[in-house]
């Protein structure tokens, strides 16, 4: 009887000492800059002139900064952290207040194996595409990804299985803040499949009152559904967002239209080198859940100015095609030249009215229709230093 129990406890110590010898591996430290320039050139764009619904080659007849970042990150067995400091077009037009230089700062402890609990600011959970071109499979960023979520605050809670599923919830302040705009927290959720080396899928949303689009602390329920093929020279992503507003404070109740973002890329590898890739997209809503339509104005002074349309004509249904080619020399960069073609049919506007200028607005609202073409250059590299134990 001594022998078998003599025999559990040493291979139980062996296995001890193995999981020990896996969880102290040497703390590391990553360091990382990524820096993404452009030209871009936008029909019916008024001067340099930023352009509505975009934040990547926001300028008409412009060179630009689409973002410059720096990060270091910390990883060790119990302990990491991140932070991101970024500039450029896509931070001064999408974050908004005191941290708009900050992309994302946060620490965080392992409560568990394979269970960490991390704090601060994140980028967002939500969404089919990241807001960086270097991690999408083209520059141009669809109107879902724009009008979604960028960044969020507050404490994430996430764990992964051994059969790569991977969970977070989410406690933050709201939609796209850093400080919290009412008393009331927003809850996230987050669930994710690597279903093999061809297929995965996520499935992320959010609930919480929020101040956004035309909503007044209204109740907002934000989704997003999205699966990504990989294949040896194709790549094929395929997203959804819906959201629900509730108006109880203007007792309009849920609003009838539900914001709807859909988009369906793909992506052909000629080489290690050349790709080509086509999007199409449609980003309905009507309510005005987390968008406004500008409409360009004239006073009869001619004093030129923009103006929010109203909520009856203030909702928008726009559908786009875009068109890449990237050449990719190395693992660390890329060039892309793009097209994007966006239709608005219910546009109150063809063209600008006589006398509109952006000089004093300093934005083009969107008429029918609008072809953007833009070439970007991004480079971007990692280098990590490893602590001895």
């Amino acid at each position: 009887m001594k022998k078998p129990l003599l025999l559990i406890l040493t291979l139980w110590t062996i296995d001890t000492k193995a999981q020990d010898s896996v969880k102290t591996e040497s703390p590391r430290l990553t360091l990382g800059a990524y820096a993404d320039a452009y030209y871009s050139w936008y029909s019916n764009g008024d001067d340099v002139a930023q352009q509505q619904h975009d934040c990547i080659g926001a300028f008409h007849n412009n060179f630009g900064l689409n973002v410059a970042q720096f990060t270091a990150a910390y990883d060790s067995d119990r302990l990491r952290g991140v932070a991101t400091f970024h500039f450029g077009d896509i931070p001064a037009i999408t974050w908004a207040g005191t941290y708009r230089n900050v992309q994302e700062a946060n620490a965080g402890v392992r409560l568990a194996n394979r269970l960490w609990l991390d704090v601060g600011f994140f980028k967002t959970h939500v969404g089919t595409e990241s807001f960086l071109p270097k991690d999408n499979l083209m520059s141009i960023i669809s109107l879902g990804t724009f009008y979604g979520p960028f960044y969020q605050s507050g404490a994430r809670l996430s764990y992964d299985t051994k059969n790569d599923w991977h969970f977070e919830l989410h406690a933050i302040n709201g939609y796209n803040l850093h400080i919290d705009d009412n008393e009331y927290k927003t809850f996230g959720l987050l669930v994710s499949k690597k279903w093999s080396d061809k297929v995965y899928s996520s499935y992320s949303g959010m609930a919480g009152q929020e101040n956004v689009g035309l909503l007044d602390d209204g109740y907002l329920v934000y989704q997003n559904v999205y699966t990504n093929l990989t294949f040896k020279k194709l790549d094929v992503q395929m997203g959804i967002d819906v959201a629900f507003a509730n108006e109880w404070k203007r007792n309009l109740g849920w609003l009838p239209d539900p914001l709807i973002a859909g988009l369906a890329t793909v992506k052909y590898h000629f080489s290690d080198e050349l790709a080509v890739a086509f999007r199409g997209e449609i980003f309905s809503d009507e309510q005005s859940i987390n968008s406004r339509r500008v409409n360009p104005n004239v006073t009869s002074n001619n004093d030129s100015r923009l103006s929010y349309a109203s909520r009856a004509n203030g909702g928008m249904t726009i559908y786009g095609g875009t068109f890449s080619v990237e050449y990719k020399p190395n693992d660390q960069g890329f060039l892309r030249v793009e097209s994007r073609m966006l239709y608005d049919p219910n546009a109150p506007f063809a063209d600008y009215p006589a006398g509109f200028s952006s000089n004093e607005a300093g934005l083009n609202p969107m008429l029918i229709g609008r072809t953007q073409v833009l070439a970007t250059v991004g480079f971007y590299f990692d280098k990590i230093f490893n602590f001895a134990k």
